[in-house]
């Protein structure tokens, strides 16, 4: 039998953990990176990039990567991937097949540090995921080549991963704020047992929508610069959302964010660059909006928890944005206390994944968790009212923040007379009327015993698993007929055992050697060194280097050639700070100065055509 981790999925960075020794520890690569990036590409040469590497081209070549796209989970959209640099080849990919991608390079990091098989995995997801959007994520891991023994909650595996046990009951709150999703969650912790209270979040709000808006604020930067607006194509755009992703990590621990993109457009023959400088309060004003809508949530889930701000005993904060100052400032004037840390808020879902996954692995770990239902669940019923009987009403069989698993009933009844037939719709959410809120499925059950209006009783029994999947069953009191659907939504369907069986052989052809390029790698093969004003590729002692760079590097040789005036000096100075950098074994000062020589070659192609 083989290990069992636990894995943080997330939108912009994924991790694995394990349990040893009853403690939970982050798995590393082989340069001793704890992160991966959930970024995933295909190289110049039609090798597979999971991670680093695959962010690093993304500003270069987005028609050949794909990121964040945990916020497609459960839907059928689907992403088109260029395969390589010199053919039109394209492949779509559904948002699971490309978390399956991700899950598989974490079961092979792990498997490398630990030197033994991974088989077994518990998965988290965000709290206020949808049974579709945990369905994907369940979907993904066995075509990884896992058993996902459970999905569990982000902010509750946070909560697992802080040692809060002591004699009397406390009262926690965990506020997750992600690259794509946020959570809040109020936790009730009695000594070994974690038992969620409330959940309340948004699947569409996190740091990616600030990178957004930052990317908006500096293409005004540049307009108002230059008179014109940034060229719309993707590349550029990449790289403008690469620099605001920059800015927004900077200006985590610096007042002041300096901005220099350079060749971002044209005017004539003059190359127009960005240059500019970005106040933490120039970002905090931008997303101050955003952030008051978490402090909303809050406010909601200490209410369904039947609480008040003054009841907490802790509060946690967990994910990538919570590093930003604003963040903090704003949770502690909100509820007058200030956020416990300790732990790494990258890296405590993960751990929290690993504890829950040494307690089902039978590990000697002293945690028990309990966790809720996110939203409401139900059918859509007619109801009686003054006016007479109204139908399309949403009658709640499962309540939100139901601790789970759970199963409940409720009694329906016919509404016409010699009805034979019914239909089952559910829906989950929290408005009265059903069709306001989010569809799930819906079935008949037909073959009804005639009779009076009412007089036919149905019982819709509602079984909703520790993973979040929905099983529905309605049963007629008389004939005994029955009706049962596992709730799937957005076109995923489970896969059958062929079809998992193929997804799999997939993703297996794509990580056979030669053909998946792992993310610790980006230095492997060959070097090169610069003699006046052409650059010869070769081999070096120093540091390998990789084989994307080799190919700018050759295209850099042949670009000398032909540019003029200059661009030939900013060329070849570029080429001497990458040639001193490989020198000096700089191996992150090459990936930027790789970046940045890709950015140089695009810019001068497009010109020139």
């Amino acid at each position: 039998m083989g290990r069992t981790v636990g894995i943080d999925l997330g939108t912009t960075n994924s991790e694995v953990a394990i349990v040893e020794n009853g403690q939970a520890r982050v798995l590393p690569g082989e340069e001793g990176d704890l992160i991966l990036p959930s970024c995933v590409g295909f190289s110049d040469t039609g090798k597979l990039l999971v991670g680093r590497d695959a962010l690093r081209q993304y500003a270069a070549a987005p028609d050949r990567t794909v990121r964040s796209i945990k916020r497609w989970m459960g839907t059928d959209h689907k992403t088109t991937l260029r395969i390589d640099s010199a053919s039109d080849e394209t492949r779509e990919y559904l948002p699971h097949e490309i978390s399956a991608m991700i899950l598989r390079a974490l079961k092979q990091r792990a498997e490398t540090a630990l030197g033994e098989e991974v088989t077994q995995a518990v998965i988290t997801v965000p709290a206020y995921f949808t049974d579709a959007q945990r369905q994907a994520t369940k979907t993904a891991g066995e075509i990884a080549g896992l058993e996902v023994l459970q999905i569990i909650n982000e902010p509750t595996a946070a909560a697992l991963t802080y040692d809060l046990r002591s004699d009397e009951t406390e009262q926690v709150l965990v506020y997750d704020l992600g690259g794509g999703t946020f959570d809040v969650s109020v936790v009730e912790i009695t000594g070994e047992v974690t038992e969620v209270l409330a959940s309340h979040g948004n699947n569409q709000l996190g740091g990616d929508d600030f990178d957004r808006r930052l990317q908006l604020h500096l293409a005004e930067r540049f307009r108002q610069a230059h008179g014109i607006d940034v060229p719309e194509d993707a590349v550029t755009q990449a790289r403008l959302l690469r620099a605001a992703e920059q800015v927004k990590i900077t200006l985590s621990t610096h007042g002041f964010a300096p901005v220099r993109e350079a060749f971002l457009g044209s005017k004539g023959n003059t190359a127009l660059h960005l240059e500019a400088e970005i106040s933490r309060s120039d970002f905090e004003e931008l997303l101050r909006p955003l952030l008051e809508e978490t402090l909303e949530a809050i406010d909601r889930a200490l209410a369904d928890a039947e609480l008040d701000p003054e009841d907490l005993d802790r509060i946690i904060l967990v994910g990538g944005s919570t590093r930003i100052p604003l963040v903090q400032q704003m949770v502690e004037e909100h509820l007058d206390q200030a956020p416990v840390d300790g732990v790494q808020p990258d890296l405590c879902v993960a751990l929290g994944a690993a504890l829950q996954a040494g307690v089902l692995a039978g590990e000697e770990v002293e945690s028990i968790l309990v966790d809720v239902i996110p939203h409401s669940l139900g059918i859509s019923a007619a109801v009686s009212t003054p006016m007479g009987i109204m139908p399309g009403f949403f009658s709640v069989i499962i309540p939100r923040n139901s601790v789970v698993p759970v199963s409940r009933s409720e009694i329906y009844s016919t509404m016409s007379d010699r009805q034979t037939a019914v239909e089952i719709e559910i829906f989950q959410g929290e408005n009265e009327i059903a069709e306001e809120n989010v569809p799930l499925g819906s079935y008949k059950v037909e073959g009804l015993p005639p009779g009076a209006a009412g007089s036919i009783q149905i019982e819709v029994h509602f079984d909703f698993d520790i993973n979040g999947i929905l099983t529905v069953t309605t049963t007629e009191k008389g004939k005994g007929q029955q009706g049962t659907l596992v709730v799937n939504h957005g076109g995923i369907e489970r896969l059958s055992s062929h079809e998992l069986k193929q997804a799999r052989a997939d993703l297996d052809a794509l990580f056979q050697d030669g053909l998946f390029q792992p993310d610790e790698t980006l230095l492997s093969s060959a070097a090169s060194d610069v003699e006046d004003d052409s650059i010869d590729v070769e081999t070096s002692e120093t540091i390998p280097i990789a084989p994307e760079l080799v190919a700018l590097l050759t295209r850099a040789r042949q670009a000398l050639d032909t540019l003029e005036g200059e661009q030939v000096e900013e060329l070849q100075d570029l080429l001497d700070d990458i040639a001193e950098a490989i020198a000096d074994s700089e191996t992150e000062l090459i990936a930027n100065l790789q970046e940045e020589l890709a950015d140089f070659l695009y810019y001068a192609t497009t010109q020139d055509s």
